[in-house]
This record gives structure tokens, sequence and C-alpha cells, in this order.
């Protein structure tokens, strides 16, 4: 549930993240049942002076969207960063360009999935499409665990304006494609880069696969041909960690 300038998230991890962004939160809801199981959640909102309403748990299934846990907090969305501000993160943290542009996934479990694996991997911004894609709802902010929180995101009119502006910056765009020839770990990843993904059911569109500089795979031995794309995205990602390591 959100409205333009407030949002609803549920969830203990979710919530305790946002504690650590207090000037996000506007209030915190506890249901009367919950209050002796989320005492540590309760006196770091009252350490930064966040109120907490203890209401009937009625009231929070009626704002929640899932497993709730008997928590939910009020907060300003998060804001957005531009691609240009993205495009100097790398160069301040002295680090090769890697960012992750997700191409129309609208299924909000996997973008919050796919934000708790580019937090985890040091993943500089992900930069996604403002319209048909999940973007910041609450069962996203619920599957990231808080981690969106943390992760810089770049939301955009179109991804394939964005693509030619990284090229533009020598940013190699690598494509994630079951049909591809070659192997994910057969390419040079310490190089600024950007990788592509696309939603589960249709993948990366063909117009914005025709952007990419090297289209590669993930080996299938089993009898089902694909991943889920967050899992995909944490097997590139980590290749891309474990390469840099010696950097």
């Amino acid at each position: 549930m959100e409205s333009k300038n407030l949002m609803y998230i549920y969830g203990v991890n979710p919530v305790l993240e946002a504690l650590k962004v207090p000037q996000a939160l506007k209030e915190i809801y506890i249901a009367k049942k919950r209050v002796s199981k989320l005492k540590e959640l309760i006196e770091l909102a009252e350490k930064n002076l966040i109120s907490v309403k203890i209401v009937d748990e009625a009231f929070i299934e009626r704002i929640s969207q899932g497993v709730h846990q008997g928590v939910v907090a009020k907060i300003k969305p998060k804001k957005t960063i531009t691609l240009d501000e993205a495009l100097n993160i790398p160069l301040h943290k002295n680090e090769p360009a890697f960012f992750l542009i997700i191409d129309l996934i609208e299924d909000p479990q996997n973008f919050g999935t796919i934000s708790r694996v580019a937090d985890a991997a040091g993943v500089h911004a992900i930069i996604y499409q403002q319209r048909r894609s999940a973007g910041l709802v609450p069962s996203a902010w619920k599957a990231s665990a808080g981690a969106l929180w943390h992760v810089n995101l770049v939301e955009i009119n179109n991804i394939k304006y964005a693509i030619r502006a990284l090229k533009e910056h020598n940013i190699k765009i690598y494509g994630a494609e079951a049909k591809a020839e070659k192997l994910y770990w057969k390419s040079d990843f310490t190089q600024p880069m950007a990788l592509v993904v696309g939603s589960e059911g249709k993948g990366i569109r063909q117009t914005v696969l025709s952007l990419c500089d090297e289209v590669l795979k993930i080996p299938m031995k089993g009898k089902i041909n694909s991943l889920n794309v967050s899992v995909a995205v944490g097997l590139f990602a980590f290749e891309v960690l474990k390469q840099r390591e010696t950097l």
C-alpha cells in the first residue's frame, strides 16, 4: 500500500534495515500480540525518536500484502539517482564499473531478491525502466530483506538509452541469455561492465539484446532449461567478484 509521498513496508528485516536510515521512517505499527517478541525493534525505534503505535493485528493485515510478522512501517519512498550520478560511483570508489540492467522484470519478488544479490555483490547501481518494471513496491521491499535501502537505483524512461550512454563511457555490455553460445565464466569481468538480464518468461527483448557487446549463458545439465532470474544474477555477480579479487 502506498501514496504519492508515503509507502508502507512490512516484515521485521525490512523495518530493521529502514531503522538504519531513520530520517526515512515516519511511524511504526506493532501488533499487540507481537510486542514481547519485537522489544528490540521497539527500543531501537524509540532510540531514533520514531513513533511506535501498538495496534490490532487486523489493522496491519489491511495495510500489508504478505507475511508481516506483526510489524508495518510508514516510510518516505527511497530516492533514485540519475545515470550520471551512477557513473560517478565507481570513479569515487576507484573500482571498475559494475552495473546491473534489468529489462522489464515485473515480479516484485524477483526485483527485491535481485536487489539483495546486488547489495551483497557490490553492484554500483541497478538500472531499470520506469514502465513495465516492478519497481519500489512493498512486496519488493519485503523480498529484498531491506537491501533496497542500500543499493543505488536508477529509474529511467528507456533502458536502451542507458545502454548507449554506458557504452559511450567505455562500459562493456553483457547480456545473459539461455540460447547464447559462450559460457559466462569465460568472459573478462575485470573491465568496466554492465550485465543485462530479462524477465523469466520472455528474456531480454531483442531490441535490447542487439545492443549487448557480448551474450553469455549459464550451462544447464538438467531437464529444466532456465534458472530463476535472481539466481542467474547471483551466479554472474559472484563470478565478477571472483575475477576482480586480485585487482
